[in-house]
């Protein structure tokens, strides 16, 4: 009689923790990468206990610049389903609640917090011409939403420090930096490449108020240079340093070139140079 007495009760406490209560978990809280994002950024819930029949996310985070408000329906790819998938996100840090409703209407309520490490990356070309004897300061394009802990700068040639935001190089032929950046939540991206084109005899560059212009950039064929100067010659070179074509027309064919980025360096004469970014697309 004893054992029956014993299996009921057992029977009962299971049925209960079962149907009879009601308890939800959103997940851990945790950081989101950019490439989190293009990949399969998900809130993670989970039914701990209760017969539920219903879920819901929901959020509000306000936007000040804009002056509006968000929710949950426009970050998530479906509020009703315990793991949807993050589409979108507004501000640094977002807190989802999930909500569980039993058969019997009990109600239960957990949060997550996530931080969104979101960048930005300026327009202005990293590209710059020295002579060789010159030393110039590297600079940083992207910018976290979280501070920046470290800096990873390479290759480690003629560099005062690889680890810092703005370093000197005083580099005798041209060299492409590359740049990693590290925020507080641990995403990395890495910085547009900067070009430090090293000129044979001393060279100053022309700047933008001088009135050149390069297009259509991206390009499929044909790439246009407009300019109040006289050109003496033109040369495209990769991103590996090698010189690709050399023109002294008004124009450059890239029709036949691959898809990607390449840098294309003016002189313009009496020892003035400009460079500019080009990118080559499909036909």
């Amino acid at each position: 009689m004893k054992s029956l007495s014993t299996v009921l009760f057992i029977m009962c406490l299971s049925f209960h923790s079962m149907y009879g209560q009601c308890e939800v978990e959103a997940g851990a809280n945790g950081n989101i990468c950019p490439e989190d994002l293009q990949t399969t950024a998900q809130l993670h819930g989970e039914v701990v206990s209760g017969d539920m029949v219903k879920f819901e996310w929901t959020s509000t985070v306000y936007e000040p610049y804009l002056d509006r408000y968000y929710f949950a329906s426009d970050f998530l790819s479906d509020t009703t389903v315990l793991e949807p998938v993050i589409m979108d996100y507004y501000g640094k840090t977002i807190k989802f609640f999930l909500t569980g409703t039993t058969s019997s209407n009990e109600i239960c309520t957990d949060s997550v917090e996530l931080n969104f490490s979101r960048w930005t990356t300026t327009l202005l070309q990293k590209i710059t011409g020295k002579a060789p004897s010159d030393t110039v300061e590297l600079w940083v394009a992207s910018e976290s939403c979280w501070p920046h802990v470290q800096y990873e700068w390479s290759p480690n040639y003629m560099i005062s420090d690889t680890t810092v935001r703005n370093p000197l190089v005083w580099n005798d032929t041209t060299v492409f930096y590359n740049l990693v950046i590290t925020d507080t939540l641990g995403c990395s991206i890495t910085d547009p490449l900067f070009s430090v084109y090293v000129n044979p005899t001393a060279t100053s560059e022309i700047n933008d108020g001088q009135l050149l212009s390069v297009f259509p950039n991206p390009t499929t064929g044909i790439l246009n240079i407009k300019t109040e100067h006289s050109i003496e010659d033109c040369q495209l070179f990769d991103l590996n340093g090698k010189l690709i074509r050399t023109t002294r027309e008004s124009h450059l064919d890239m029709s036949e070139e691959n898809e990607g980025t390449y840098i294309l360096r003016i002189n313009l004469g009496d020892e003035k140079f400009t460079y500019r970014k080009v990118i080559k697309v499909k036909q």
